[in-house]
């Protein structure tokens, strides 16, 4: 059902035509009595909608011309208050499908002669304009199919109320200003939900360790690591490659991955270039704290392994990796391959 708002707008606009046409009589007393009110002054009628044509199939007529300046362009972003209607019924409502708010859209360029683009782009914003479209026209050119109480030479009516106009260099501004917000409240939200996940985990490791009488060396990121071979020469650097053997167990003891086991059907050295996020992020911190033929294990806290996102299982390890799940790994670093630096100075 269409609200009070929408039925009285049309039925005023709809009025426009028809006011003009009627010419109220009042009859005056000529001698009034002495204390008889002054009588009401007949209402002037309504002067008649003058349209002008800007082609075969549109009119249109400046209800409200506002002074101010600035023009719909193609790319713009605008916002319009838009009702149309044929025989008094209404088509279309922003009132009604945008619950009062105005609806907002790209201009592009007219699809066809007749399209009420061609007369918005002529408004300026606080603007009201009344559009006549043939219908037949407008049908024809649109994917909505015309209704059995529209007839051959009938006219659609457009009310319409220029809002705004924005610019697409503007329009771009804001979504990303507002893209970038978006993200940092996503951000800052995870940062929390991470924090909390690091002080439960930590809590949990600690009383691994305690049961099973262990003092790891902790980083300032929360990763608990134990060097039980030092190797000797250069710790890795960002870009490296490291040449890698390693097992993987949840804290349970359920080993999940190795390529030292060949239950795993990978017994091959793993290799991945250091700091440059092709592992988990207790991997790329811990690796860098190893000497060339270090042998050690990582305590890692789920918010620097895989966070909430489980892996699934099969083979020799059907339970998987659950959500949210510590990773302790065995790790030996058999060998590091500097990073080749290409001079690109000729």
């Amino acid at each position: 059902m269409l609200s009070r708002t929408i039925v009285t707008l049309t039925a005023c606009l709809f009025a426009i035509n028809t006011q003009a046409q009627v010419k109220p009589t009042i009859k005056i007393n000529p001698q009034p009595a002495a204390n008889a009110p002054r009588p009401a002054q007949p209402m002037p009628a309504a002067a008649p909608v003058k349209y002008k044509r800007l082609n075969a199939a549109l009119e249109y007529s400046m209800v409200v011309d506002k002074p101010t300046t600035g023009h719909p362009q193609e790319g713009d972003i605008i916002k319009v208050h838009m009702i149309s209607a044929c025989n008094n019924r209404i088509l279309f409502s922003t009132y009604d499908k945008n619950k009062g708010k105005p609806s907002e859209f790209s201009v592009n360029k007219p699809n066809f002669k007749g399209d009420i683009i061609e007369s918005i782009m002529l408004m300026s914003p606080g603007d009201s304009m009344i559009c006549l479209v043939d219908a037949a026209t407008l049908f024809s050119n649109t994917k909505n199919k015309q209704p059995d109480f529209i007839k051959k030479g009938d006219k659609v009516q457009y009310f319409i109320k220029l809002v705004s106009i924005k610019s697409k260099e503007q329009a771009q501004k804001e979504q990303q200003e507002a893209f970038n917000k978006q993200l940092k409240e996503q951000m800052e939200k995870q940062k929390k939900e991470e924090a909390k996940t690091l002080a439960k985990d930590d809590k949990d490791l600690q009383e691994y360790f305690k049961l099973h009488n262990l003092q790891p060396q902790k980083t300032a990121s929360g990763l608990y690591y134990t060097i039980t071979k030092e190797g000797t020469g250069d710790m890795p650097k960002i870009g490296d490659t490291a040449v890698m053997n390693y097992t993987g167990t949840l804290l349970d003891g359920t080993t999940f991955d190795s390529n030292e086991d060949t239950a795993f059907h990978h017994v091959s050295d793993f290799q991945f270039a250091l700091g440059k996020g092709m592992v988990i992020k207790g991997w790329d911190e811990g690796i860098a704290l190893l000497k060339k033929g270090s042998k050690a294990t990582l305590y890692i806290p789920s918010p620097m392994a895989y966070g909430s996102q489980s892996r699934p299982g099969g083979g020799a390890n059907p339970k998987g990796i659950p959500a949210n799940s510590i990773l302790i790994f065995t790790v030996e670093l058999k060998d590091i391959k500097p990073q080749i630096e290409t001079n690109t100075n000729k």
